[in-house]
């Protein structure tokens, strides 16, 4: 039941120097890309040991993965950097969870028992999943009439390009068998959208529902539109640069942490 072969698969992304990496990955992509895309992007950190800073992609259910926001800090002066506190507690939270044993790993394929090495994908392999994947989203969002059905059959298609799966190419059920959050969904009418899909799906008797029946059009805006600086970063960011806060302490973080 132990985890040790997991483990072992991950070890070339835990390594003891793995929080300095997500530093210097942090740091390199502000100095390469900017600022104005932040609030959007997620660090990525896969078995292989590679990490990359995306808005979504095909992940691993032991990936490392949090907001890119979430490890950087903002100074009065509005300047924007990797902070190495919020990295260390972050890469701690994602060790305690890779190294401990749970009652159910034996259902989820993590205790060594049931642990498959073809459930994890090369780097090339998982970057063409993930673009096969997200145009594949992007396209389902701006149809007129997404359809629910024909998306997931859609992603089907792509996991069989990828794995030897029986179960997806004889019945097209979907064989999640390693975690995905292709791309973020981050504004109200995209979520509408695929409310309103999978809604239409139930109706017609195609699956089954999670979606709260009060959660109508005025609370999804409200859901997003709670996301505070998020919404309006660089305005933000233009404000704090131009003094517009009045005097702020010198060790005023605008990314603190409640």
């Amino acid at each position: 039941m132990a985890r040790t072969k997991l483990i072992a698969k991950y070890a070339a992304l835990d390594t003891p120097d793995l929080a300095e990496r997500i530093h210097n990955t942090i740091t390199d992509h502000i100095a390469e890309n900017g600022i104005e895309d932040l609030p959007y992007l997620e660090v990525n950190g896969r078995w292989t040991g590679k990490l990359s800073i995306s808005d979504g992609g095909w992940r691993g259910d032991f990936d490392f993965l949090y907001p890119v926001l979430s490890m950087c800090r903002v100074d009065r002066e509005g300047n924007v950097y990797a902070d190495m506190t919020k990295i260390e507690k972050r890469v701690a939270i994602w060790r305690e969870m890779l190294h401990t044993p749970h009652e159910d790993d034996q259902y989820l394929g993590v205790c060594d028992d049931t642990f498959d090495d073809s459930d994890f994908m090369e780097d090339d392999a998982n970057e063409l999943h993930s673009a096969f994947y997200k145009s594949e989203m992007d396209s389902f969002l701006k149809s007129e009439n997404p359809d629910i059905l024909e998306h997931d059959l859609a992603l089907t298609e792509i996991d069989n390009l990828f794995r030897d799966s029986s179960i997806g190419a004889d019945s097209g059920t979907r064989n999640f068998r390693e975690g995905f959050a292709v791309q973020r969904i981050d504004n109200a009418e995209d979520y509408r959208k695929l409310m309103e899909a999978i809604e239409a799906d139930v109706a017609a008797g195609g699956g089954y529902s999670w979606i709260n029946p009060d959660f109508d059009m005025d609370s999804i805006e409200e859901m997003f539109a709670g996301g505070g600086k998020d919404q309006e970063w660089m305005q933000w960011i233009d404000d704090l640069r131009n003094g517009r806060f009045g005097d702020l302490p010198e060790d005023y973080d605008g990314l603190a942490e409640d």
